[in-house]
């Protein structure tokens, strides 16, 4: 085993021994040239070195956006956070946002009632409908005309993937409950009366 790490940590070191001309690493004249004999490929992928990619120049990247503005705020510190009502109570938590494929934001999902994310519902409320407002530290808030009973009251959010499985199981639940094979023969009512006798 230790042979084969050996063999292996040589085979390393020769390939980067002769890649180091590539890398600009200057060598002079007195120094040696790296041993010449052919190593076995190394099995696998340990031991491989990469080949450097060739250089293409840097081309500006279309939309590239290097800093945020101050008067945008990052999806990252609105999920997680409270919505507020007109009279500053914590009403819902931001659970999730809805985002049009053209890049645009819909509307964000918040969650309301529950106790530590148990018996929770998620109601949606279009982006337009909310204002923002700034906390005492700066923070931004959301905040919505809506009161924690008209959420708790609203009828929940149902997304695309949960539309999806309810019309999967509602078309399982048609085949199952689907009457019998009418095309099968009736039983004979003679064998049933002989039966009985």
């Amino acid at each position: 085993m230790t042979r084969i790490i050996h063999h292996t940590s040589l085979i390393a070191l020769i390939a980067a021994m002769s890649a180091a001309p590539a890398l600009g690493i200057a060598q002079t004249a007195t120094e040696t040239a790296p041993a010449t004999e052919t190593a076995p490929a190394p099995m696998g992928t340990e031991g491989a070195v990469a080949e450097a990619p060739a250089e293409m120049p840097a081309r500006p990247v279309e939309g590239h956006i290097i800093m945020q503005s101050e008067n945008t705020v990052l999806a990252n510190d609105l999920i997680g956070s409270n919505v507020y009502s007109a009279t500053g109570e914590a009403i819902g938590e931001i659970d999730d946002m809805i985002v049009h494929l053209d890049g645009s934001v819909e509307g964000i999902v918040i969650g309301v009632g529950g106790f530590l994310g148990i018996g929770e519902k998620d109601v949606a409320v279009a982006l337009s409908s909310l204002s923002t407002s700034s906390d005492g530290s700066g923070n931004t808030r959301l905040v919505t005309t809506a009161s924690r009973e008209d959420l708790e009251a609203a009828e929940a959010f149902i997304t695309a993937e949960q539309q999806q499985t309810a019309l999967e199981m509602k078309e399982t639940m048609d085949k199952a409950q689907a009457p019998a094979d009418s095309t099968a023969a009736p039983a004979d009512p003679s064998a049933t009366q002989t039966q009985s006798n």
